[in-house]
């Protein structure tokens, strides 16, 4: 089992992402999407290599957020058996 770590700018992506959903439909919305992302990157303490390797970040992989149009930058520090989270950012978005 791995275990999941989040950067600060996966954090404040994550903020960024639960603020506009709340804003626009209220706190329900945003705890909903917030919920969705984390546990499906939760599914990752089982099956990190289930992502597809980052055409962006050298090392990178990357999770496609089901049914929501985010997608999250993961490292796999296999030696360690840790997971971790870069950015979550929305899939229309450039990067980087």
């Amino acid at each position: 089992m791995y275990l999941i770590t989040y950067t600060p700018q996966a954090e404040d992506d994550l903020f960024e992402i639960v603020l506009y959903y709340t804003e626009q439909g209220g706190l329900n919305l945003g705890e909903s999407v917030s919920n969705r992302i984390k546990n499906h990157i939760d599914t990752m303490e089982q099956f990190p290599y289930r992502t597809a390797e980052s055409e962006l970040i050298d090392e990178a992989r990357v999770l496609i957020i089901k049914n929501l149009p985010f997608k999250a930058f993961v490292y796999i520090e296999e030696t360690a058996k840790k997971v971790h989270i870069l950015r979550i950012l929305h899939t229309s978005r450039k990067f980087p």
